[in-house]
Formats: structure tokens, C-alpha cells, sequence
């Protein structure tokens, strides 16, 4: 089930609230997904409702799929990132306690999960701009983590990203992006960050 408004409340120690940008990665997360639309304005607009309806200190999950930086990566592998930056360079840091607690539970799940940072971008980034962007140190890029931390700064994010190609086949790579997005709800369920205290 997916809604494109969040109409629910999380306390704290609640269930985490998912986000996802597109239809196809709401459906392969499962369960109650909130759906932002793709690119900044949407994603922007999106988390800033969010933050009205759900409590601060809840934990959020922004998941899907991404662009890899690293040549190491491989579609299908994940990154969870420690931090999102802005296409102008702006930082925002995301605990890396939680990080970790999530890229453990992945692990638990035999998926290949590597820590850092990832940089959102306002339109698709090919070539040399892809390449730009990974001198910079971060692992992989999508179109909506940043303006969804700026949006909820008082909020337990984490993000979630599959890496759907590192500009080779975006197909074969979306369709391993996606079969592997299908874990992300399971170990997050299991995330001592959230649930019954």
C-alpha cells in the first residue's frame, strides 16, 4: 500500500515511517509507504507534511534507488548513508549510530551494505558530472535526500539507497535495485530504533 499523503502519527518508538520517491519502489518496499514524487520540489514539499504528522524524534526511512558513484559498486548493492549533501555543497550529517544499526540488520540479510555519504542532485547526472561528484567522496546520488533532511531536521532519518547502475546498464540495474529495495522493510522492522520501548 502506498499513500501520496501521511496521514498517521508515529511516536518515537513507533514503526518507522517510510518514504519513497516512485510507485515501482513503494511497492517493492511493501507495507504503508508514503510517496513523495520524484526530484527536489516534490520531495521537498512532501517531507515538510510529513513533519506536521509525525512526532519529532520518530524514526523516517527515505528508501530507493540511486545512482552509483564508486566504481566498487555494484546494481544491487546498498548504501546507507552518514550524511546527505546539497547540490551546493551544504552538508547534513545523519546519526551514525543509526546508520550502522541499519547497515548491521541489512548485513543480518546476506545484502552487501556499505556506509557514506550521498549527494542529491536536481536532475540526472551522467558523465563527467557523475564523475565530479565522486571525487567528492560520496558513494552514490539521487534526487531527494537532502531537501528531505532540510525538511526534517528533529527526525530519526535514515536513508536507504540500492544502487541501480554506475553508468552501465540502467535497466539490468534498476531491476537488481529493486529486488533488493524488497529487504529494506524487514530489517528495518528489526531496528532497535524502533518498535515498543
Amino acid at each position: 500500500m502506498s499513500t501520496d499523503d501521511p496521514d498517521r502519527t508515529a511516536s518515537p518508538r513507533g514503526p518507522a515511517t517510510f518514504l519513497a520517491a516512485m510507485r515501482l519502489e513503494a511497492l517493492a518496499i511493501g507495507g504503508t509507504v508514503v510517496r513523495t514524487g520524484m526530484g527536489h520540489v516534490r520531495a521537498s514539499a512532501a517531507a515538510q507534511r510529513l513533519a506536521s504528522t509525525v512526532q519529532p524524534g520518530a524514526a523516517v526511512v527515505l528508501a530507493g534507488i540511486s545512482g552509483g558513484l564508486d566504481p566498487w559498486l555494484a546494481p544491487g548493492e546498498i548504501v546507507v548513508a552518514t550524511s546527505v549533501r546539497g547540490p551546493d555543497g551544504d552538508e547534513m550529517a545523519l546519526s551514525a549510530a543509526d546508520a550502522e544499526a541499519v547497515a548491521t540488520e541489512l548485513r543480518e540479510d546476506g545484502r552487501s551494505v556499505h556506509l557514506g555519504p550521498i549527494v542529491s542532485s536536481k536532475g540526472l547526472v551522467h558523465g563527467q558530472a557523475r564523475t565530479e561528484l565522486a571525487r567528492g567522496g560520496a558513494l552514490a546520488v539521487d534526487m531527494e535526500s537532502a531537501w528531505v533532511a532540510r525538511a526534517l531536521p528533529d527526525h530519526r532519518l535514515v536513508v536507504v539507497r540500492l544502487v541501480a547502475d554506475t553508468a552501465g546498464n540502467f535497466v539490468i540495474g534498476l531491476v537488481k535495485g529493486l529486488v533488493a529495495l524488497r529487504h529494506v522493510r524487514g530489517a528495518i522492522d528489526r531496528w532497535p530504533g524502533t518498535g515498543t520501548p
